[in-house]
């Protein structure tokens, strides 16, 4: 009888330990169970893995391209042309027209920069630049006065550059007006280079301002093959000098031109950047 109960007690206890063997298997895969009296550790430390999506992987470039599209704020139909684009087109607009706070706000509230195009005193009785123009004949205090208003109707602003001008940029003496106070504003400054003879880039430069000069006109032609024809040009200075600097008007053809060659850059691995991106 004693020796019958022994082997029921062996037996169940085989039981009960085969049990508890097979409840552990289920909690510990068989290659990670833990070692008795031990917590489970890893042959070698946890590095985590960062999960990388192709959208996320820095692009490497061969150049890049700033677009600035003149003559803003006569048209709000005209500036969606541009917004739909996609790209990083950075508008200069005119001060006082219809559109101009208008579009400044929205494309500011759709982070593109905004620039005032600022109207200076041309060469030649035909060319007009409006009423708001910076002239030649001005005194210092009434060409500041008529900067300061310009600043005023455009709001958003992060850059100054030359409607016209191509009298008042030759003129060292005024541009040393126009660009002391551009530079006490924390603003940067393009030359549209409307003349081979302006000195506005080279007196940026002498105050420290974050400047260009313009490298080429899109649309001195209204022809949309000589305009894709100009998008080439910026495309080899991009990829010979590392960036380009490009005008354009805000002209639905400027715009359907772009949307063209858009695949262009892209293939040729042009950047196309906002143009506080390319100044000196």
């Amino acid at each position: 009888m004693k020796k019958t109960i022994v082997i029921l007690l062996f037996t169940s206890a085989i039981m009960v330990l085969g049990i508890a063997i097979y409840i552990t298997t289920l909690k510990y895969p068989p290659d990670i169970a833990p070692l008795p009296h031990e917590q489970y550790k890893p042959s070698k430390p946890e590095i985590p893995i960062p999960e990388v999506k192709l959208d996320e992987v820095d692009k490497v470039y061969r150049g890049r391209v700033a677009i600035v599209i003149d003559d803003v704020g006569y048209d709000d139909k005209v500036f969606r042309k541009f917004i739909e684009l996609g790209v990083p087109v950075t508008f200069s607009i005119l001060p006082g027209e219809r559109y101009s706070k208008y579009i400044a706000r929205e494309a500011r509230q759709l982070k593109y920069e905004v620039m005032l195009h600022l109207p200076m005193e041309p060469r030649g009785s035909w060319s007009n630049p409006g009423k708001r123009a910076i002239l030649s004949r001005m005194s210092r205090e009434e060409m500041l006065r008529q900067l300061s208003q310009d600043l005023d109707a455009v709001p958003y602003v992060s850059g100054v550059n030359n409607h016209m001008g191509s009298l008042l940029t030759e003129d060292s003496k005024a541009m040393r007006v126009v660009l002391e106070e551009i530079h006490k504003r924390g603003l940067f400054f393009l030359d549209s280079r409307t003349t081979p003879r302006s000195v506005a880039y080279s007196v940026a430069k002498s105050f420290g301002i974050k400047s260009e000069s313009r490298d080429v006109f899109l649309d001195n032609k209204a022809d949309i093959g000589y305009i894709k024809g100009q998008i080439d040009t910026a495309i080899r200075i991009a990829k010979k000098h590392g960036e380009a600097t490009a005008i354009g008007h805000a002209k639905l053809m400027t715009a359907a031109a772009i949307r063209e060659k858009l695949p262009d850059f892209e293939r040729e691995g042009i950047e196309l950047v906002a143009v506080s991106r390319v100044l000196d």
